[in-house]
């Protein structure tokens, strides 16, 4: 994929600028929006994604992903997934994890947020707006739960410029074995990388503490649990939240 990357100082939202942007013009597949401050960057239920100015990656990518089912559009969210992590992989040594549904952990630490929008046409596909926000070279975050940063995990300052470059070929490499059919490699990568994959953990789920450990997501981005019981449970994104105890019997 060719890809031509477009960078601006200040965006309130990448993905929202490049929507706005194919709304007026007919974009062709691999422009990426990148903001070097992004004041309004979202991310999962409308949540705001903290970045500081020049310290972070925040960009769009648009995708035009004709040849897949729209039902199977959680294929795209695995896809970028991998992408981040197979860079993250190559950077450091610890555990790099993609927790369900589109976010991207070291340790347990959130270094990523991914969020897809996808635009159809009658039953197909036309677009696809990727936002991705990394955190790169932040030394210091608000009070949130669990971020970290490039900087934070390997001790060392990073150019923005290559580090997106890096991406967008991992990005090339895996939406190329998507679109060439190899959906098995794309699934047995990204259930090897499943945040707590098999593991006994705590969830809240519906408002009610369980124990249960996640075996797989369906073809529609479900997330599918089995309880203490052996009850098989399939969550939407709503329906659960993971609190990070887990429990190894």
């Amino acid at each position: 994929m060719d890809f031509s990357v477009v960078t601006i100082d200040e965006v309130e939202s990448t993905q929202s600028y490049l929507i706005e942007l194919s709304n007026k013009t007919e974009l062709q597949e691999g422009v990426v929006i990148n903001a070097l401050s992004q004041f309004k960057g979202i991310g999962q239920f409308e949540n705001k994604w903290e970045s500081e100015s020049g310290k972070n990656l925040t960009f769009s990518l648009l995708l035009k992903p004709y040849f897949l089912n729209p039902c199977d559009q959680f294929l795209l969210t695995q896809v970028l997934s991998l992408a981040i992590s197979d860079y993250l992989l190559k950077q450091t040594d610890k555990t790099v994890s993609i927790k369900w549904p589109n976010d991207i952990y070291i340790g347990k630490n959130k270094i990523c947020g991914i969020l897809v929008k996808n635009q159809l046409l009658g039953s197909c596909f036309e677009n696809a707006f990727c936002g991705i926000g990394l955190n790169v070279n932040q030394e210091k975050f608000p009070p949130l739960p669990n971020p970290t940063s490039l900087y934070l995990e390997t001790g060392k300052k990073y150019d923005l410029n290559k580090v997106l470059q890096e991406i967008l070929k991992y990005i090339d490499l895996r939406y190329t074995q998507l679109k060439s059919g190899q959906l098995e490699i794309l699934w047995q990568d990204y259930m090897k990388r499943l945040l707590y994959n098999g593991v006994f953990a705590s969830y809240i789920y519906k408002g009610v503490e369980i124990e249960a450990r996640i075996f797989g997501v369906n073809d529609f981005g479900h997330l599918l649990l089995e309880d203490r019981e052996g009850n098989d449970i399939s969550c939407e994104l709503k329906e659960i939240i993971f609190t990070h105890n887990t429990f190894f019997l």
